[in-house]
């Protein structure tokens, strides 16, 4: 187990967020954005509030591995600058999810990434924008069983270990815990039980969650010991869609919401009912990703073989009053919000979101469409 030591921590409070891009100014805000912007979240009972007191029903996008992006920043990958945000936000976004990969964090190293994740702060703020951070991890941190998808450059990009789990969080806390423009932590993006054989579980158990909730727990007091007050966001099973165990046996720690992740093809062995919708009655639950594509996520693999998945989840997650992100802001990572490297909507998927997110900042913002 790694632990930062009182040098890094100085290292690190010295080197704090403090320079903005050098194209800061033209990244601009295409709504109002709110005098108390940003404010610390915290939760309460089944929602999320601002100190304010107002329930923060935050939507937004999802930006794949945002230092790999950085580093690459080509029409090919994407571009990092004031575009990006400008696009989100003129989508109508309040939040955007930043992904880091394990794989990305020991080949570009730390100190890339946070310049990335500093740049993306003075980005957010200028734009009104939350952001949260995620660590991109998909498998099972208990068993030390990670998905495997090997990239030519970066090699394993899930494979990760605790030390280096923890490493993460640690540093994360210490520079961005104060920071309030960073709504939350979201722990670890998909946990999915894999065999020792490799396959997959098709069914997880109450013992299984029991047993990542343990290790949650533990990485959230390591976490809290630095940045007490952020909120932080754990992910049901079964590739984070399923938070029916949740719901029975929550995480026993304070400021928790929890992540469901309802692509089309995630009920054929639990409903929504069961996987997020009931837990969210009682717990503080977003939809971190959610989206379609005609390849990986058809809307017709929902089971029921319904075409109207979009229409579903969407009204789902606002009776429900659930923030949400939608996956991915990209034209290289599916399914595709976008076109091109050009930030235009992609023709039936990103046009459907930037129409929902438009409709809905507007309704926020009590301005009228044109």
């Amino acid at each position: 187990m790694i632990d930062l030591g009182r040098r890094d921590l100085a290292l690190l409070a010295a080197t704090a967020p403090r320079d903005n891009p050098t194209d800061i100014s033209r990244a601009r805000p295409s709504f109002p954005i709110p005098r108390n912007f940003p404010q610390p979240m915290a939760t309460r009972g089944n929602g999320i509030f601002g100190a304010d007191g107002r329930q923060q029903l935050l939507r937004g996008v999802c930006i794949p591995d945002i230092a790999w992006i950085a580093e690459r920043n080509d029409a090919q990958l994407g571009f990092f600058d004031h575009r990006l945000f400008n696009a989100a936000a003129s989508w109508g976004s309040d939040i955007i999810r930043l992904s880091i990969m394990p794989a990305i964090w020991r080949a570009l190293g730390e100190a890339h990434v946070l310049r990335v994740l500093d740049a993306c702060v003075g980005y957010a703020r200028r734009c009104g924008l939350y952001l949260s951070i995620c660590w991109h991890g998909i498998g099972f941190p208990t068993t030390g069983r990670y998905k495997r998808l090997v990239d030519i450059t970066h090699g394993p990009l899930f494979d990760t270990t605790e030390a280096e789990m923890r490493r993460f969080w640690q540093v994360i806390a210490e520079r961005y815990g104060r920071q309030h423009v960073i709504a939350w932590f979201e722990l670890f993006n998909e946990p999915q039980f894999i065999n020792a054989d490799g396959s997959l579980a098709t069914q997880h158990t109450p013992e299984m969650w029991e047993d990542f909730r343990g290790w949650a727990e533990a990485m959230i007091d390591a976490i809290r010991v630095i940045a007490p007050a952020k909120p932080i966001c754990v992910g049901g099973l079964q590739f984070a869609y399923d938070l029916s165990f949740a719901g029975q046996s929550p995480v026993q720690r304070p400021n928790i919401l929890y992540a469901t992740h309802p692509y089309p093809d995630s009920n054929w062995r639990v409903p929504w009912s069961t996987a997020f919708l009931e837990p969210g009655e009682r717990l503080p639950v977003v939809a971190s990703e959610w989206g379609w594509d005609s390849e990986l996520h058809p809307e017709a693999s929902m089971r029921g073989g319904s075409d109207l998945y979009r229409m579903e989840i969407m009204q789902a997650l606002d009776r429900a009053a659930m923030g949400w992100q939608a996956w991915s802001f990209s034209h290289a990572f599916p399914p595709r919000l976008l076109a091109d490297a050009e930030y235009a909507p992609s023709a039936e998927y990103g046009a459907f979101v930037r129409v929902m997110l438009t409709l809905r900042k507007r309704a926020a913002s009590g301005l009228r469409q044109h």
